[in-house]
């Protein structure tokens, strides 16, 4: 008894099994990835300085005496250099 055509697997001109195209590659380049990650770094980078640049002109406008009682307001990040 023979099974029915609809139960096996299409094959190609040469008798190997037809696969769904496109599996078992990686969908995308590796340069875009590698350029979008940079993007990302760039821009979490540039909030870090913008929030360390902000904390510590808080702490500059204290006097002496309000940072001695206002401890929690010190950054807690190194002063960033400046850009010009």
């Amino acid at each position: 008894m023979s099974k029915k055509k609809a139960d096996r697997k299409k094959r190609g001109p040469k008798g190997g099994i037809k696969h769904q195209p496109g599996r078992g590659h990686d969908a995308k380049s590796g340069p875009i990835k590698k350029e979008r990650y940079r993007k990302k770094a760039k821009k979490l980078w540039q909030q870090k300085q913008e929030e360390a640049r902000r904390q510590w002109a808080v702490w500059d406008r204290l006097s002496d005496d309000a940072k001695k009682i206002r401890i929690d307001l010190k950054p807690e990040m190194p002063r960033p250099k400046d850009e010009d």
